[in-house]
């Protein structure tokens, strides 16, 4: 994650980066399954590049990204080299940092099998993978299927709200809230182009 201090309230919100990428070498056998919060180009089997467009001073951006690496014997391995560049726009000037390579442990012990994944990655992911539900959705009411529009926007409501409870979280009760609000003005809007439809081809039939 690129991060810039704050310096100021006064610079605060100003933009200090455009046209921030990350450029990504995909180690052997590494691929990516999905991205979220940002924008990519798969350059050719091992190489690509993310877009995550500008940074503000004192604000971060986060991605992520759900790769597939298969097994592999006990060791240490090179999955991802990373590198940012992004325009400098006091300078005016691009601005390549070093790359950064992350290796990855493969072991045959067991009980690496339950070990708990970060609750921060988690969480990114999981509210990253709201965008990706209410698209579905939108399919869905699109092609006239409201209920099961509606039943895919809820249930994922209503698993931002357990685990707003569970971990006493306010970004995912906001995030509950948002969906549960999303439902209703989703099924005024898609009721309201459907009656308009049918009335368009009701009329068209009485023309002819």
């Amino acid at each position: 994650m690129l991060n810039q201090k704050k310096k100021s309230h006064g610079s605060f919100n100003q933009p200090m980066a455009e046209d921030v990428q990350l450029h990504l070498q995909l180690g052997e056998y590494v691929q990516v399954g999905h991205m979220y919060g940002c924008h990519g180009e798969i350059l050719n089997d091992r190489n690509i590049s993310l877009s995550l467009g500008s940074l503000s001073e004192g604000r971060t951006k986060q991605l992520v990204l759900e790769l597939s690496v298969g097994a592999r014997q006990s060791g240490v391995y090179p999955i991802i080299t990373a590198l940012w560049t992004y325009m400098d726009v006091q300078k005016q000037q691009v601005v390549l940092q070093p790359s950064r390579t992350i290796p990855l442990q493969f072991s045959n012990h067991t009980a690496l099998k339950y070990r708990r994944a970060d609750d921060r990655v988690e969480k990114v992911l999981k509210l990253y993978q709201n965008a990706s539900i209410l698209e579905q959705a939108r399919r869905e009411l699109e092609r006239g299927k409201l209920a099961r529009g509606e039943e895919m926007i809820r249930r994922q409501a209503d698993e931002m709200l357990l685990y707003a409870i569970r971990f006493r979280d306010a970004d995912y009760l906001r995030e509950a809230e948002t969906l549960y609000q999303l439902i209703g003005l989703y099924l005024d809007t898609y009721r309201q182009l459907s009656s308009e439809n049918a009335n368009r081809k009701r009329d068209f039939r009485l023309k002819e």
